[in-house]
């Protein structure tokens, strides 16, 4: 198990290198990637504490700008701390596994800094004249890292962090932190870098191009791919995404030539194609190698519109950094991160592949996307006019005349 300080996960970003190799640790198996719970919440709070104070001075000068000025200004959104903080919870989460903090981890931790006993300390600085204690959550990390030791026997600990002040440099441990560590001392291993991790569990290699692409090409990796587009876009209206796009009429005929347009969800698809990869890199983890890469893929299906003609086929393209196998043919292709779709040059256009047929005016999608359509200019022309059975009405008229509804001017 390799459990993480807050001082390690704080030193680089979401997209980096180093957060690409805990990925690949964590998801190739070699072994396990957590962090205590109090470093999970320490993270969050570094996060939270700026965003409320910005907020805090957005309210003020806000309410500043109502008294200058003497007709309405605009509105700020209510402060969403605790969604904030789950979002990066979240995020954290794709990284780490958390490992819950015990009562009696707290309690020493706290008892600790107290007693000013290591990992704890006295603070250089002083509060109203007198030294303050700290590091009863350092202590608290410490004591999880410990407890996990204890309680998983088979297990080798490694815990990582760059705070040498407070918990040394693995040379040799303070009272009561070696007291800590008796009849563990052989499987509880402390790193002060990440580097220091890589050396322990993955070696670089070379990268062979062609295994890379093969491994790529599986379909099992579009599938995933299809599916993340899915869960990105959904099939409704909820997510927009940039796209190049043909509508279609309510047969499934171009009505215009492809234009960059909004696409709001994949009512069928998408396709998948592998456009490009590039800066690969690849680690030897125990038997098997496994790979970095940022890809390319090509996405093409019918969409949701906005506008007049609900329907249409789009494409864009969208990159993303994913981590694959090419030593093992059943590991799945993992999504690491992102980045948001554009829409495809007209020479991109014409590689899409030819979008199945459409399954005819009642029975397929565009029937579906036309029907929203029509089913939306009623509910605002019920609004407006009052007429509470005029939704009935144009159901009706859709069964009995599905070539077109009437457009009369709203």
């Amino acid at each position: 198990m390799i459990i993480l300080d807050t001082s390690i996960l704080r030193s680089f970003a979401f997209d980096s290198v180093s957060t690409d190799l805990l990925r690949t640790i964590r998801t190739s198996g070699i072994d396990s990637v957590a962090v205590p719970w109090v470093v999970l919440e320490e993270l969050t709070a570094q996060r939270a504490v700026p965003y409320r104070e910005q907020y805090e001075k957005a309210r003020a000068a806000l309410q500043s700008l109502h008294n200058a000025v003497p007709w309405p200004q605009g509105s700020l959104a209510p402060l969403n701390l605790k969604g904030f903080q789950e979002h990066w919870r979240d995020k954290y989460r794709t990284i780490v596994d958390v490992l819950p903090t015990s009562e009696e981890a707290l309690r020493q931790g706290l008892q600790r800094e107290m007693n000013v006993l290591p990992p704890c300390r006295f603070y250089e600085g002083k509060e109203n004249g007198t030294p303050v204690k700290i590091g009863g959550r350092d202590a608290a990390i410490w004591l999880t890292a410990v407890e996990y030791a204890r309680e998983h026997p088979d297990e080798t600990v490694y815990f990582v962090s760059k705070n040498t002040r407070d918990f040394g440099d693995g040379t040799s441990f303070p009272f009561p932190m070696n007291e800590d560590l008796e009849g563990i001392e052989d499987r509880f291993v402390l790193l002060t870098s990440l580097p220091e991790v890589v050396q322990q569990f993955a070696a670089a290699t070379d990268v062979d191009e062609e295994a890379v692409s093969s491994a790529l090409m599986q379909s099992g990796g579009f599938t995933v791919v299809t599916n993340a587009a899915r869960n990105r876009m959904g099939n409704d209206y909820s997510t927009a995404i940039e796209a190049t796009a043909v509508p279609l009429d309510r047969h499934g005929a171009a009505i215009s030539p492809p234009t960059p347009a909004t696409a709001y969800g994949w009512v069928s698809g998408p396709t998948v194609q592998l456009v490009f990869f590039s800066d690969t890199k690849a680690y030897q983890l125990g038997e098997h190698v496994w790979n970095t890469t940022t890809v390319r893929w090509r996405l093409g299906g019918l969409v949701f519109l906005a506008g007049e003609v609900p329907m249409g086929r789009a494409g864009c393209n969208w990159e993303m950094r994913v981590l694959i196998s090419t030593s093992q043919s059943d590991a799945p292709l993992t999504i690491l991160r992102t980045t948001s779709p554009v829409a495809l040059t007209a020479e991109d256009w014409e590689r899409l592949p030819s979008p199945p047929p459409p399954e005819g005016p009642l029975d397929g999608p565009f029937t579906f996307g036309w029907e929203q359509r029509d089913l939306e200019r009623a509910r605002f022309r019920l609004n407006r006019t009052g007429l509470e059975d005029f939704l009935t009405q144009m159901r009706n008229q859709w069964v009995h005349n599905p070539s077109g509804v009437s457009d009369q001017p709203e």
